[in-house]
């Protein structure tokens, strides 16, 4: 019987929720952990929080893989407005930019909001969503984000996530996510 790895156990939860393919094209290889917490709730691969437990922006860690580096986390709901009909999907719930690797407050900084955090909020028998978390290199180091409005439900609809990682360069470094049922 072989080992069960950190790689094989994160692959197996994003396929068995459709997190690949849906948000995320294959297999991830990561090369850390995404501790992502809402005070005493954790976000653990696709475990079930609701919108009441993840109102308020959580926290994150991860040991960054090069601590000289710069990071990004995406937040995204592939199942707007719902699970059966995803016309709005991905919705962009959160993007924190230029997080130095060792140095974790940096995602608390309001500058490196690039788009504030949107809690939960499932439409009533929308069916269970999911909150993807994904968590990037960023290969500029540290950069400029082009601006995206985020004001208006509208402008967070439909985003174009793969355009947003090729502008930017970011490489994927690993990935969470939690479920929401209505």
């Amino acid at each position: 019987m072989g080992f069960i790895t950190a790689d094989m156990n994160i692959n197996s939860c994003l396929e068995k929720h459709n997190v690949v393919p849906d948000i995320l094209d294959a297999p991830i290889s990561p090369s850390t952990l995404l501790k992502i917490d809402y005070g005493t709730n954790d976000v653990a691969l696709g475990n079930i929080l609701n919108p009441q437990q993840t109102s308020e922006q959580p926290n994150i860690f991860f040991v960054a893989p090069e601590e000289d580096a710069y990071y990004t986390l995406i937040m995204t709901d592939p199942d707007a407005p719902s699970s059966q009909d995803k016309k709005f999907g991905p919705w962009r719930h959160w993007i924190v930019v230029n997080i130095l690797g060792s140095d974790l407050d940096t995602s608390k900084k309001p500058e490196n909001q690039h788009t504030p955090y949107i809690g939960p909020g499932p439409g009533q028998d929308t069916g269970t969503h999911r909150y993807v978390f994904l968590l990037y290199k960023q290969g500029n180091g540290k950069q400029e984000f082009k601006p995206m409005e985020h004001e208006q439900k509208e402008q967070r609809r439909l985003f174009k996530l793969r355009e947003f990682e090729a502008e930017n360069q970011l490489e994927l470094v690993t990935a969470n996510f939690f479920c929401c049922p209505t």
